[in-house]
């Protein structure tokens, strides 16, 4: 784990990823600030995974415009967006009742795996005043997961009635009752939940690794380019 004294931010009002940051990254001062950015990027534009990575790139700079002036700036700031994909398709938040058992039958009957991606990108702003002012770094989190091919219909309609599920892609959350339908994961779990935990320990590192190189070299081309004059 990168040791961070200073302020670190989590741009995500998921209690689940603060609870991943705090109990399993070590990191227990971390902040929950929820970025504003819409999330309204062009699904056609974008792979689901470049779909995730970019969500989360333009999470972590929102925060990172309306944090970067504060009394005491953040040394650390994470964004992370999961998608779940099936066959190509992003699968979204289901839109009601009818669209959430719609979801859950075509994961049970899908015949292979869908894939979970999380996107995370790290900013870790620079001691000096040059620019860009900040190193930001993404990456990727993948886990597939298999439903049971023996989930029946009223355990579908069961679940989706419990609302347990409404408000998460793909229409599930594995760390509650939903986990009762996975018959086999290869990945990290936690990136099922929201964020994977050896990415974001090596997103860290290297974001902030980054930094500290990064803003050197950048104050040397400044000195350099003033010698000149």
């Amino acid at each position: 784990m990168t040791k961070i004294e200073g302020r670190v931010i989590l741009a995500s009002g998921s209690p689940q990823r603060k609870d991943i940051m705090i109990n399993q990254l070590g990191y227990t001062n971390v902040e929950i600030v929820k970025s504003g950015f819409p999330e309204n990027l062009s699904k056609d534009a974008y792979a689901p995974f470049e779909y995730a990575i970019q969500t989360a790139r333009h999470k972590a700079l929102d925060v990172y415009r309306a944090e970067a002036n504060a009394d005491i700036a953040p040394e650390l700031l994470i964004a992370a967006d999961t998608v779940i994909e099936l066959n190509g398709i992003i699968m979204e938040k289901p839109r009601g009742i009818d669209h959430h058992i719609e979801m859950l039958k075509k994961l049970r009957d899908n015949p292979g795996p869908h894939r979970v991606y999380t996107g995370l990108a790290a900013i870790v702003p620079y001691e000096k005043p040059v620019l860009p002012g900040y190193s930001l770094e993404t990456s990727l989190g993948v886990t597939h997961v298999k439903f049971r091919k023996d989930i029946t219909d009223k355990e579908i309609i069961d679940y989706v009635t419990s609302g347990e599920a409404s408000d998460a892609a793909g229409g599930y959350k594995i760390q509650g009752a939903g986990g009762k339908f996975v018959e086999s994961i290869n990945g990290d779990r936690f990136n099922v939940i929201g964020l994977p935990i050896d990415d974001t320990k090596v997103l860290i590192k290297k974001t902030w690794d980054l930094a500290q190189v990064g803003e050197d070299e950048l104050q040397g081309d400044t000195d350099e380019e003033e010698s000149y004059y």
